[in-house]
């Protein structure tokens, strides 16, 4: 490393990154052990604060429609921003075009259920940006020529944009953390990097990402991935070298181990839980992947205050942090017997962590807080619903088709479910016996979040230690 400090800029796109990012050691370890100079750079100004308690700088992350560039305000401005907008959005369909394409060639199952399901669930997906529709397939979609033109297309200079380019050369980094690496959103960052010759050090975004969002972009020259599966699947269907792929386990998971849990007595006054009770957490997903939910916790609700679970279990409902329908969705739920309902936020880990942790058993949806789960040894049990009123493929456990999920049907770390008679055995059990399937779930902790010694974060920082040097 040379004598001068080091500028690293840390590029967290979504909200959930940011947090997962800015809750570990990481940002005070590149600014107290490596006197790194450090820019974050984040869609969520309550994340300024938290960068400027570790020495960092804060910049919001850059949205064309919102951008005001150099360029006087007024009629000229708002023209200005529209144009770069539209360039924006096209780069998005080329963007979608690419993510059919890399999905179709190495035939992903997940993705071709999810083609099979009905237009109105389509139509979520492509509002989050994904391609749930042939015509961005068309024509041949499995060729492979027309995908790397493409490729060469929408990664070519016209996706670059002035504000990006601006900062990154005011800010002149040795080094660029970047996030999230398949996804649109950070398209201009990494064109930018290219062009000003800046080096990138990718981390992988979560688990799900290299079978369902795209290829990577250019210009990344090391990569930090969760476990072993991501590695395989980066090298297998993304053709990124083996040797420049470094496994750091799941930075979230560093929170975890590293904490205090709260509390129970304080946990339930924080959300007023009867303390000397027992809880289910059904912690909800967001509503693209959750339309079953509100259904099967309403059944849920009625089993508890019948007395099924016994009289001293209450059901505690976690909205998903990125929930904004949830008062549309679970307001209801607040007038329940033994119910009580946590509103979304994107709070401290350390309160995610205590309710997991004191929880007799964990509810969820085809998502990662499964995994959370399985990281505190707590019992965990998926929601794969057959609901016989739909039809086969908008069935949510279809979910479990996507690449990421499929081996956990058939693990017995984590209780699969597919109806109210499942799910009320599995919760019994568990409230029975705490323990259960304890083996199994260690299992799986080994299979998926590596190491949980609360060193992800230290090892991500050695790998920009590595670059730099």
């Amino acid at each position: 490393m040379s004598a001068v400090d080091p500028k690293i800029v840390v590029i967290l796109p979504s909200p959930l990154m940011a947090r997962n990012f800015l809750q570990t050691d990481a940002l005070q370890i590149l600014t107290r052990d490596m006197h790194a100079a450090v820019t974050v750079i984040s869609p969520n100004p309550d994340d300024r604060e938290t960068a400027a308690r570790y020495g960092a700088i804060w910049y919001p992350y850059f949205h064309p429609r919102r951008s005001h560039g150099d360029g006087p305000y007024g009629a000229i401005s708002w023209i200005a921003r529209m144009t770069r907008y539209m360039r924006y959005l096209a780069g998005l369909f080329i963007h979608m075009c690419l993510t059919y394409r890399i999905n179709t060639i190495s035939d992903f199952q997940g993705f071709k259920t999810r083609l099979r399901q009905s237009w109105h669930l389509r139509k979520t997906y492509l509002r989050e940006g994904l391609p749930m529709s042939k015509i961005f397939g068309f024509p041949f979609s499995r060729c492979r020529g027309i995908y790397h033109f493409l490729y060469r297309l929408y990664y070519s200079r016209w996706q670059s944009f002035a504000p990006v380019e601006k900062l990154l050369s005011e800010l002149q980094p040795d080094l660029i953390i970047l996030s999230m690496l398949q996804t649109h959103m950070i398209t201009p960052y990494a064109l930018a990097a290219r062009h000003l010759k800046i080096r990138v050090l990718g981390i992988n975004g979560s688990w799900d990402q290299p079978t369902t969002k795209g290829p990577i972009c250019p210009g990344i020259e090391r990569i930090v991935v969760q476990n072993d599966i991501v590695l395989k699947e980066l090298v297998r269907y993304h053709h990124f070298p083996a040797e420049k792929i470094s496994i750091i386990g799941w930075l979230q998971m560093d929170a975890f181990s590293q904490i205090n849990t709260i509390g129970r007595e304080e946990l339930s006054q924080r959300i007023g839980l009867p303390s000397p009770q027992r809880f289910i957490l059904f912690a909800a997903n967001a509503p693209r992947l959750g339309l079953h939910e509100p259904v099967v916790f309403r059944q849920l609700a009625a089993l508890a205050a019948a007395g099924a679970f016994g009289d001293d279990v209450v059901l505690l409902c976690r909205c998903h942090p990125q929930d904004r329908q949830w008062e549309a969705r679970w307001g209801w739920a607040r007038n329940l017997k033994n119910v009580v309902l946590e509103a979304p936020e994107l709070g401290p880990l350390d309160h995610l962590a205590s309710l997991i942790s004191h929880a007799s058993v964990v509810i969820a949806s085809a998502g990662s807080i499964n995994l959370d789960a399985i990281a505190l040894d707590t019992p965990t049990i998926g929601l794969a619903w057959e609901d016989a009123s739909l039809p086969y493929h908008n069935r949510h456990a279809r979910a479990y088709d996507l690449e990421h999920l499929a081996e956990l049907r058939t693990s017995s770390g984590i209780a699969i479910v597919h109806d109210m008679d499942e799910l009320t055995a599995a919760c019994k059990r568990y409230l029975a016996n705490r323990t259960e399937d304890a083996s199994e779930r260690a299992a799986l902790r080994q299979r998926y979040l590596y190491l949980l010694d609360g060193q992800a974060a230290t090892r991500l920082v050695n790998e920009a230690r590595k670059m730099l040097a």
